[in-house]
């Protein structure tokens, strides 16, 4: 049995929380011109919702929703499509072929029943997501058009699937970098090729840049486990052990209270001497700080679990209190003003209530609106 690395660093919860809070930009807001910076330092955020994904950003950025939407459409500087965990999110677009190359090789194992349910067979659907990707270019299609002149000839199962709002047959184009979002037609979302859609386009080496995404999550995320990693990754064969085997000789062992992790050798002075102090922060709905870890225990006790994770998925907005999840959120925007409505895990000081008022001043600037009100329930 091959012995555990040495300890280097024995670390408090308290540390690793604010270590994290850091390197997720929760501290203090960055200024605009940051924007891009801060969406790659977290991973990306996670945009299946699109307005939790532009207040992720806004709750680390001192920008408006526009100024994401502009980064999106105006500016190409970042990207939406499907990543991390089959999941849509938004990334710097020049980090997008980083991305997909670590996911060209390493993606779930296509079910069976899943091909019987589109009447394909695995050398068909490839097949498919070649013509797919072949039908792209720098002109944004709907779906709707992506149908008709890809679904000729093919069966009725095929072309309800490829107008799946899931995403279906395009997820598999996407990670294999042939596809991204391009801006709404009207109600429509529309589709693009990114090599010809984003400037810059290069081929990555799909094994390096697995070992550069797993390099850029812990600097966010560490200390982690490699099943902390494959679970934010997508829990894909192999994908855990063969990032931690190319980072191998970057990591330091540490211990969380007991519990072993791994940390970039480099950032044991960073997390060592990070200050603790109590900070307060509003988490939108599926951010990024709550995604990264196979379990969430380290952020609320087991009896809350349901109302952070609810059914289906969802990932509810969070007040976090140093770190750590202290009660949930719920807003409404009504005659300029963001109404906010927080339950607490249990009963707030006055200090973190003003602290709360304050960030929600912050996020109605983020939504445009005047003002904001918050109420404790």
């Amino acid at each position: 049995m091959k012995a555990k690395p040495p300890v280097a660093l024995e670390l408090t919860w308290s540390q690793v929380h604010a270590f994290r809070l850091e390197r997720h930009h929760l501290t203090r807001r960055a200024p605009r011109k940051d924007l891009v910076m801060v969406t790659g330092a977290l991973g990306g955020a996670q945009a299946q919702l699109m307005s939790a994904a532009e207040m992720q950003i806004g709750v680390r950025v001192a920008c408006r929703t526009t100024d994401v939407r502009d980064a999106l459409w105006r500016h190409k500087t970042l990207v939406k499509t499907w990543l991390m965990r089959g999941t849509l999110h938004l990334i710097p677009a020049e980090d997008l072929r980083v991305y997909a190359a670590a996911m060209h090789t390493r993606w779930i194992r296509i079910s069976n029943s899943w091909l019987k349910f589109v009447q394909l067979s695995e050398p068909e659907l490839m097949e498919l997501v070649s013509a797919i990707g072949d039908a792209l270019d720098s002109r944004p299609r709907t779906r709707e058009e992506l149908v008709d002149q890809v679904g000729k000839g093919r069966s009725d199962s095929v072309r309800l699937v490829l107008r799946s709002g899931w995403g279906g047959l395009l997820k598999p184009v996407a990670r294999n970098g042939l596809l991204c979002f391009g801006p709404n037609r009207g109600p429509s979302v529309t589709f693009v090729r990114p090599d010809q859609w984003l400037p810059g386009w290069k081929q990555v080496d799909p094994d390096e840049a697995l070992v550069e995404v797993a390099r850029r999550y812990l600097r966010a995320y560490g200390p982690a486990t490699k099943q902390d990693f494959a679970r934010w990754w997508g829990n894909w064969p192999g994908v855990g052990v063969a990032a931690w085997e190319g980072l191998a000789g970057e990591l330091a062992s540490v211990s969380v209270e007991g519990r072993r992790a791994d940390l970039l050798a480099r950032d044991l002075d960073a997390i060592a001497g990070q200050p603790s102090a109590v900070r307060v922060q509003l988490l939108p709905s599926f951010d990024p700080y709550l995604m990264g870890h196979a379990s969430r225990d380290h952020l609320f006790e087991a009896i809350h679990a349901p109302k952070v994770s609810r059914t289906a998925g969802w990932i509810s907005a969070v007040v976090l209190v140093d770190g750590r999840v202290a009660g949930t959120w719920s807003h409404a925007a009504a005659k300029e003003t963001l109404r906010i409505t927080i339950e607490p895990f249990r009963r707030m000081t006055s200090k973190t209530i003003a602290e709360v008022r304050r960030r929600a001043e912050s996020l109605a600037a983020t939504l445009g609106l005047a003002r904001a009100e918050v109420r404790v329930v």
